[in-house]
């Protein structure tokens, strides 16, 4: 009896593993099997995020990395004589599992949302070129005195707490600031970039970076939040995610380069407008 019962636990511990491993990852046709058999699918995991992949109406998916995609699928679809269609997989709730599936997928798997262009990544998954450069923003409640300089920001936001997401480049932001000019800096965590503003929103004390997105979605709904424009940064750059094992980078390139470029084009800046509005434009105009 001891020895079925041990049996069972092992036998349900091994069944409990390969479904964790299993867990998340998808699958999408080749851009090989694709050219061979003239269709196919693509798989778009996602994390959402206001302005670049959100629920419009009738709860569909849009944003700037779908419209970005839509134009990708049919670029290749007209230049090759293919009928690639599209699928969304995942609940876009967790960034971290969207990557961490992505990266664990194989084929025709792209990944949508505000995700970080990092050498550290490139060991991991395959970005397409970049689509937008990101402005992170500097945000406390209105009471906080004005941030005149970064260098200074120990003193202007003493007593202060920070927030971020765990192993986010909003962290290392703030990390960076730490190490530099505020070396009694305390950091809490939040899971993700919404949980990030409502921690600063429900605690007078803090601070956070905030993605360009998130800012002005925030702003939009009208919340109480302060923005300190000298802490703004522009550092890094947007990019979809592919598996290590996917064949459809080179096709990403092509699409980006096309025609003197994809972020230089009418439809691109439409698209922008569109989802980012007047003032994530202008914003975006002032990155240095």
């Amino acid at each position: 009896m001891k020895r079925l019962l041990i049996f069972c636990v092992l036998l349900f511990l091994v069944s409990s593993v390969s479904t964790i491993n299993l867990y998340g990852q998808y699958t999408g046709a080749t851009w090989a099997s694709v050219k061979s058999s003239k269709s196919g699918q693509l798989s778009f995991a996602y994390v959402e995020t206001p302005g670049f992949v959100y629920k419009g109406a009738n709860e569909q998916l849009t944003g700037i990395c779908v419209d970005i995609m839509n134009d990708f699928v049919e670029y290749v679809n007209s230049k090759y004589g293919v009928n690639v269609t599209t699928a969304f997989v995942g609940n876009g709730d967790s960034f971290s599992a969207m990557y961490s599936s992505v990266r664990g997928s194989k084929g025709g798997v792209v990944g949508l949302g505000n995700i970080t262009i990092r050498e550290s990544r490139k060991k991991e998954v395959k970005f397409s070129p970049p689509f937008i450069t990101n402005f992170a923003i500097l945000v406390t409640q209105p009471q906080v005195a004005t941030l005149i300089d970064v260098s200074k920001i120990g003193d202007t936001f003493k007593g202060l707490t920070a927030y971020a997401p765990k192993g986010t480049t909003n962290e290392k932001r703030l990390l960076d600031i730490k190490s530099k000019y505020f070396p009694t800096m305390t950091v809490k965590y939040a899971a993700s970039s919404p949980e990030t503003l409502e921690k600063v929103l429900t605690d007078s004390n803090g601070f956070a970076y905030l993605d360009l997105a998130f800012y002005l979605d925030a702003i939009q709904r009208r919340k109480a939040i302060k923005r300190h424009p000298v802490g703004d940064q522009s550092s890094e750059q947007f990019g979809f995610i592919m598996p290590m094992n996917s064949d459809w980078q080179p096709l990403m390139n092509e699409f980006f380069a096309a025609d003197g470029g994809y972020t230089s084009s009418m439809a691109y800046k439409k698209i922008l407008a569109k989802h980012l509005g007047d003032t994530g434009v202008k914003l975006l105009q002032t990155a240095k």
